[in-house]
């Protein structure tokens, strides 16, 4: 421990965010070059405030925090999310990430009114007043046979210059696909995301609606996971380009601004996502959108 230096909000420090970058590799397998390519394409959050303990070179725990603007209920909160919780096996045990989360949430505290997390062990949160959000997705019966196989949809590739200049125009211009529950500075953590070849997959863009569509059609069923872009359409625009059947709809963010009755569903998944702060989340029912997920 006495070996042991903490740096904070260096991220803007070349050489040492570079040294941050092979935690990453040794605790979740996310290896350098992603990082390097991800701050040599401009996708890197410049809220991104890491707090590290290095050994001398070597970075061996560390917790982010990075600003996370929300839509909640149609007010705007100042809110941060709490990412890259991570430390080296050879270290733990040695109260570093209890250290570390003191002092993000006592940052946290002074600059913003609430806090986040996403987490697949969230009995590890709990005594930093950290809650779990139930969340849920949304379904409907709709059948759709789509009466012509061409389309306006082009899927996008953020590896590609035009459809990276498209996506950040729509990121630039984004109206909130809900006011319940929304966050309204995601591209670092989209950008992120699409390093995941299944998750690129699902990206298109409409010219009839000038939106990006992020959605999968599998056995019937359409799963609607996002809409980025100026205007929000309606369920039936959005239907009306989609060229695969279906039979129903799962839409993975709240249904308040569409006309449409739907059914909800609890999510279950392995990631639960977690709050700090004094806001009731038990009657919202929210979906953190997938590709915004850090």
């Amino acid at each position: 421990m006495n070996q042991l230096t903490l740096k904070k909000k260096y991220a803007e420090n070349n050489e040492l965010r570079e040294r941050l970058y092979p935690l990453f590799d040794k605790v979740f397998g996310i290896k350098v070059d992603t990082f390097k390519d991800f701050y040599a394409r401009g996708f890197w959050d410049p809220t991104y405030v890491p707090f590290t303990f290095f050994n001398g070179e070597m970075a061996v725990s560390n917790v982010s925090v990075f600003e996370m603007p929300l839509m909640i209920n149609g007010e705007k909160i100042q809110a941060a999310g709490i990412q890259s919780v991570m430390t080296d096996p050879d270290y733990r045990g040695k109260g570093l990430m209890k250290s570390l989360m003191h002092s993000a949430l006592e940052y946290i505290d002074t600059h913003y009114e609430s806090s986040f997390l996403m987490t697949s062990n969230p009995e590890l949160y709990t005594k930093y007043e950290f809650n779990v959000i139930k969340e849920h997705y949304f379904i409907k019966k709709y059948l759709h046979s789509p009466k012509k196989w061409r389309t306006s949809l082009k899927r996008l590739n953020i590896f590609d210059p035009n459809d990276l200049q498209k996506i950040q125009w729509a990121f630039k211009n984004n109206s909130p696909t809900t006011l319940r529950f929304y966050p309204l500075a995601y591209a670092p953590s989209f950008y992120l995301n699409m390093y995941n070849p299944t998750l690129l997959e699902m990206v298109y863009f409409s010219s009839d609606l000038n939106v990006i569509v992020i959605f999968e059609v599998d056995e019937g069923t359409l799963r609607l996971y996002d809409i980025i872009g100026p205007e929000l359409p309606t369920l039936e625009q959005i239907f009306s380009v989609i060229p695969f059947p279906f039979n129903e709809v799962n839409l993975y963010f709240s249904p308040d601004l569409f006309d449409d009755e739907f059914s909800t569903v609890e999510y279950e998944d392995v990631v639960f996502l977690m709050a700090r702060g004094d806001i009731d989340f038990a009657s919202l029912q929210i979906k953190f959108p997938i590709v915004a997920e850090f």
